[in-house]
């Protein structure tokens, strides 16, 4: 194995994720293209039940994002792993009826952040509808895990694609009544979303109807490898997503023009995102890979290709947010005041682009290795300790308002980074010291 081939093997694996991603996140983003072409108080409704519902159900996701990595080391040891379908399937609907549940319970600190009753009435709507929409996008999860860990990746990543204009095409549907569709108005939203989310689970469970051939049989010990290595990466993502969320949960407190512009350039920042997302899922599989083989060189090879390619693209993604930023934000809304806040916030999200493309990335390979608990405990030490308490500061104690959370988000991301960079340092000589 050399660079070029473990960066060929890396970026061809993470095309096919960083697709499926995308369509799952182009999902939400025809959510808020046709939110903000109904309303602006719709567009700030929607992202603020997206605020509330997301943390619950993308972290949770986490527990499922165990199945990959496990997985490609059990391959890389040499044993097959037909066996684990329907283990997988069972544990996917156990973790969509916990995330349900969880997002029913979420529903009762609406009337604490008090948006008034309109605000209040549409985010409760939106996410009682889409609740049920978690064992579609679990059973999804687990199926593309475990196709992921044999990188077959192409199927479940454009069903996902396929989904998202499903999607956007029911969401212009539903909410204006176009094509001989009832006009739901903003409910139209989550009625469109839990569809394309069942779509998703149905689907991916249908493509893989050869694996229904096999035994009948639940690996109890497997799910238990599983959950205590999803644990942690669920309370990463947790910390993480719900520091983005309670971001856009105090801008609401500014004006819906801060909220709206925020939840854009939320949405842009995330659809960027999904780039290095994409490449810490490859790079967990291949670590994963030759963790279970035993190969430290390889460990190694993996570790500074999926790092290189997840700068390279960055800095590029970063660039072009400093450029070109007003050409971006106008494609979501036309709205003049919208458009200057916007711009502004997306300078912020260009700064810390390669930050975030390090952190996650690393936060792959440490999966790869097994390594979950450093990851959650640093995550939580540069969002919660810092970087969320100086953002709240600046925020609502200066005139910089809705960037001065954005400027917290900032500095978190590059302590995370460091943090992660040491532990994986830590841990390759960990591995090297066992006589890998």
């Amino acid at each position: 194995m050399n660079r070029k081939n473990a960066l060929k093997q890396i970026v061809i694996l993470a095309m096919p994720i960083g697709f499926g991603h995308l369509g799952v996140m182009l999902a939400g983003t025809g959510d808020m293209i046709v939110a903000g072409e109904y309303s602006r108080t719709c567009l700030a409704a929607i992202g603020l039940a997206i605020s509330i519902g997301n943390p619950i159900m993308i972290s949770l996701l986490g527990m499922q994002m165990a199945i990959s990595p496990l997985l490609a080391q059990k391959r890389g040891a040499g044993e097959s792993i037909d066996h684990y379908f329907w283990t997988i399937i069972l544990y996917s609907l156990i973790v969509g009826t916990v995330s349900m549940a969880l997002t029913w319970l979420s529903l009762s600190i609406i009337p604490w952040f008090n948006y008034g009753d309109t605000m209040n009435g549409l985010i409760h709507e939106y996410l009682v509808i889409t609740s049920f929409s978690t064992f579609g996008l679990c059973l999804y999860q687990g199926l593309k895990e475990y196709l992921q860990a044999q990188e077959k990746a192409f199927a479940a990543n454009a069903l996902a694609i396929v989904s998202a204009s499903l999607n956007f095409g029911f969401n212009y549907a539903f909410v204006f009544g176009k094509w001989g569709m009832p006009k739901l108005y903003e409910a139209g939203l989550a009625w469109a979303t839990l569809g394309g989310r069942c779509f998703l689970g149905i689907g991916l469970f249908m493509i893989c109807c050869k694996s229904w051939r096999t035994h009948f049989k639940i690996e109890w010990k497997f799910m238990r490898e599983v959950t205590k290595l999803g644990i942690p990466i669920t309370g990463s993502l947790f910390f993480e997503i719900m520091a983005f969320c309670s971001v856009t949960l105090f801008v609401g407190k500014f004006a819906e023009i801060q909220t709206a512009a925020n939840n854009l350039v939320l949405n842009i920042g995330s659809l960027a995102f999904m780039i290095p997302l994409s490449i810490s899922a490859a790079a967990s599989v291949k670590v994963g890979h030759a963790y279970g083989e035993k190969n430290l060189e390889n460990i190694k090879i993996f570790s500074q290709m999926s790092l290189f390619a997840s700068f390279c693209c960055t800095v590029l993604m970063g660039l072009c947010f400093y450029f070109f930023p007003t050409f971006l934000i106008s494609l979501y809304t036309s709205d003049e005041e919208v458009l200057q806040w916007g711009v502004r916030l997306l300078f912020w999200v260009a700064c810390f682009q390669i930050f975030d493309g390090a952190q996650v990335t690393i936060s792959g390979i440490l999966r790869g290795l097994g390594v979950t608990r450093a990851s959650s405990l640093a995550i939580f030490i540069g969002y919660w300790m810092i970087g969320i308490p100086l953002g709240y500061y600046l925020g609502f104690y200066t005139n910089l308002e809705s960037q001065g959370f954005w400027i917290g988000l900032a500095l978190s991301l590059a302590l995370v980074a460091m943090m992660l960079s040491s532990v994986l340092i830590l841990k390759l000589k960990s591995i090297k010291g066992k006589g890998f």
